[in-house]
């Protein structure tokens, strides 16, 4: 049961604050679906636009592609390449403030390409983002970049229980955020390593128990700078299933945290293996 309807909550921002026209930083998220569809139903114009470069699972991209197309979103691809950022490129904690800073920059000028300026720029993020460490919000707040469903007083909570009532919001495999957030602040990112991640945890996400459910659950790889991976439930048995797709990879020799919450976890006090 939902607390109250974030459609209608959506729907009576578009129309207090005269917002028929919308460009949405759209991830293929949750969030940004619910923004992008919510705010359709409304009535407002809204153009979807992704970024992608070597810090997005390509599955995320695929996934925002495949969700723009079923819902019938006017969805503009937009290239960011963030490692030649200084902050980027020797993982400072500023790092996702840099390259949010990119990507919106980036968004703006294929906006400008487009003639269409004119429309109000929107994120996704939900009021759990406001209580967490996010550098990335300075860069939205700098850049004038409105987030409706904060302004709404919609959390994740209240999109995932929607999504229960409505599937088709939900990504069909959970959502794996930006690749840089898997390092270590102070660890150096490279293309290369990026695609290994990616790749070993798309290996690791293939793995389903006996009810066809991810084995995992919602899952990270670290590097601390040693692999760590960091997943809702692990057991021993397992192992034998992990470590080949880990090796192949080159993340041999890795530790194991289970439960707890998995995202934030080098902005929890205690656990930040380098500042």
């Amino acid at each position: 049961m939902i607390a109250f309807n974030p459609f209608l909550k959506i729907q009576a921002r578009m129309v207090a604050d005269r917002m028929p026209r919308l460009a949405v930083a759209y991830s293929g998220g949750l969030d940004s679906r619910f923004l992008c569809f919510a705010a359709s139903r409304a009535g407002a114009s809204v153009l979807a636009l992704h970024c992608h470069g070597p810090h997005i699972p390509k599955e995320e991209t695929e996934e925002a592609i495949a969700f723009a197309r079923e819902a019938r979103l006017r969805l503009e691809l937009v290239q960011a390449d963030p490692l030649a950022l200084p902050e980027v490129a020797c993982g400072a904690k500023l790092r996702c403030y840099a390259c949010k800073k990119l990507m919106l920059s980036r968004i703006k000028a294929r906006l400008k390409e487009l003639g269409e300026e004119d429309r109000v720029l929107c994120d996704g993020s939900n009021t759990d983002d406001l209580a967490v460490f996010r550098p990335g919000r300075k860069a939205l707040e700098e850049e004038g970049v409105r987030s409706p469903l904060c302004e709404c007083g919609i959390a994740k909570q209240d999109l995932l229980d929607l999504a229960q009532t409505m599937p088709s919001l939900a990504p069909s495999r959970p959502p794996r955020p930006c690749l840089l957030t898997r390092l270590a602040y102070g660890v150096p990112p490279s293309a290369g390593l990026l695609e290994r991640l990616a790749r070993a945890e798309a290996g690791l996400a293939r793995l389903k128990d006996e009810t066809g459910q991810p084995l995992l659950g919602d899952f990270r790889l670290r590097l601390t700078p040693k692999p760590l991976l960091q997943a809702e439930r692990f057991e021993d048995a397992w192992r034998s299933l992990v470590a080949p797709l880990l090796e192949q990879e080159g993340f041999a020799g890795f530790g194991v945290l289970a439960g707890g919450p998995v995202s934030g976890y080098f902005d929890r006090e205690g656990e930040m293996a380098s500042s």
